[in-house]
């Protein structure tokens, strides 16, 4: 393993972001994005190439399997385990859900105030608690947040590396 895997992992998830999410006010990639699936896929990933050598308990090619078994064997804490399971939870149901609406593949939001209502409401986000696409908007950055937070730290990386 190169000693310096953290720093190509980072090197490489911020090519993707930059090339593949193509983020900005009006457009957010649930995969490829800042705080996306990538970001924890790539936690997992980096943790079971670091500790994994001799330990096949560590060998999972599950995702939330492979962040179960990283947090039994403390090898991450449990609040990023929490941050970093439901994060991805969210984000895998979010993507289930932009099938349905579109009927193929697509990882894109758009910033579309009536496109997020009916997205926030196959959600479940419910009228009676506000403005349903606020409350999905507020919760998809919190969480995203939240998993770059976790990605940067694990990784030892700051925004500026």
């Amino acid at each position: 393993m190169p000693e310096n895997l953290a720093e190509e992992i980072y090197r490489l998830r911020q090519r993707m972001e930059k090339e593949l999410g193509k983020e900005n006010d009006q457009h957010r990639n649930i995969k490829t994005g800042r705080g996306g699936m990538v970001d924890v896929e790539f936690i997992a990933q980096y943790l079971q190439l670091k500790h994994g050598k001799g330990r096949p308990d560590l060998q999972c090619r599950n995702t939330l399997d492979a962040l179960a078994v990283l947090q039994s064997e403390s090898l991450i804490s449990e609040k990023d385990y929490e941050t970093l399971s439901t994060g991805y939870k969210f984000l895998r149901r979010l993507e289930n859900k932009l099938r349905l609406v579109h009927d193929q593949s697509v990882n894109e939001l758009t910033a579309d105030s009536a496109y997020l209502k009916k997205l926030a409401r196959h959600l479940g986000y419910k009228e009676s608690s506000g403005h349903p696409e606020q409350l999905f908007q507020q919760e998809y950055a919190a969480r995203t947040q939240a998993i770059r937070e976790a990605f940067n730290r694990i990784l030892s990386c700051s925004e500026n590396a």
